[in-house]
């Protein structure tokens, strides 16, 4: 019998696991420094100069949010002198990732860098949600010249991170979609953005590492382009996603985390019945031939707490029906 560990990491390599362990159980990582500011005041900046605003005691649960009106600056043809890429060795960021995972348990956990702000969230916190969108359209040769730039940024800090921590999943994070579509139409992701992930899971697997990816929203209609350049495992998959067809069409491909119905289990007072049984919904659904982990973007620390306990009691005998 596997451990948890072993099956969780079965699961995102596409072997078959002998059961689904809650990933709270069995999962444990560090946020690469700089992309977010969490000190204790309510307001602060990160290493780029974003301001942004706690939600919350709790950023894990709670998140944050660029300051509402923060903009640094509004042209993209600007970017050249207006951005400043962190200096990691000076900021020491190698140092302070080997302290953050110095209270990992690699033993029973596997174990991932998370990292925040792609290049189009990073993008948008800089200069706002409309200026981005339009900068595709106005300046298409500064924002492909700023993406790249990004990408080499992001490839050293993937490399930092597999020498300070060596972990066996690299989580990067950049959101594409809303709840009904994508920001911006698929051949243009295909044009700015697909090419520097690929550049992304060509190191993350070069370096012995699993590459999931974090999108919220709408994606389908990119699924197989993260198929086709190696992404191991997509998360958190809404269930506003087409989730019977990606499992029916690339689940053998592609790690599904997600499907799970957050918006219902997270409405203040839904029953911990409903929540379990939400749990098991997404289970039966998705778990058939592996490769699917039950988890979404947690925003409550007790419907976490009863999710993930489900998903262990539940997922304990799923392949043994």
């Amino acid at each position: 019998m596997q451990t948890k560990k072993e099956a969780m990491l079965a699961i995102y390599r596409g072997e078959m696991p002998d059961f689904i362990p809650a990933e709270t159980q069995c999962t444990a990582g560090v946020v690469f420094p700089g992309d977010r500011y969490f000190g204790e005041n309510e307001t602060g900046d990160d290493w780029w100069g974003v301001n942004w605003t706690r939600l919350g005691p709790d950023p894990g649960i709670d998140g944050s949010m660029v300051t509402p009106h923060f903009i640094m600056f509004d042209d993209m043809e600007e970017w050249e002198e207006k951005v400043h890429f962190p200096d990691l060795d000076a900021m020491n960021a190698e140092q302070i990732l080997q302290a953050m995972a110095s209270g990992l348990d690699y033993e029973n956990n596997a174990t991932h860098v998370l990292m925040l702000s792609g290049a189009f969230e990073r993008m948008n916190e800089m200069i706002g949600m409309e200026n981005a969108l339009c900068a595709f359209y106005e300046c298409p040769e500064a924002v492909a010249d700023f993406f790249n730039a990004m990408c080499d940024y992001k490839l050293k800090c993937i490399e930092i991170a597999h020498k300070a921590v060596h972990p066996d999943i690299i989580h990067m994070h950049d959101d594409w979609g809303t709840n009904s579509n994508m920001f911006f139409s698929p051949d243009m992701w295909r044009e700015f953005i697909k090419p520097i992930e690929a550049r992304y899971a060509k190191k993350i697997h070069e370096l012995g590492m699993i590459y999931e990816h974090h999108s919220c929203g709408y994606i389908t209609q990119i699924i197989p382009d993260l198929v086709e350049i190696g992404v191991d495992c997509i998360n958190p998959l809404n269930v506003c996603n087409d989730m019977e067809m990606i499992k029916r069409e690339y689940g053998s491909k592609i790690t599904l985390k997600g499907g799970i119905d957050n918006q219902k289990i997270d409405a203040p007072g839904c029953p911990e019945a409903e929540i379990r049984a939400e749990a098991r919904r997404a289970m039966d659904a998705y778990a058939a031939g592996g490769r699917y982990i039950p988890g979404y973007i947690y925003s409550d620390a007790k419907v976490r707490d009863i999710f993930n306990d489900e998903v262990a009691k539940y997922g304990a005998d799923i392949y043994k029906k």
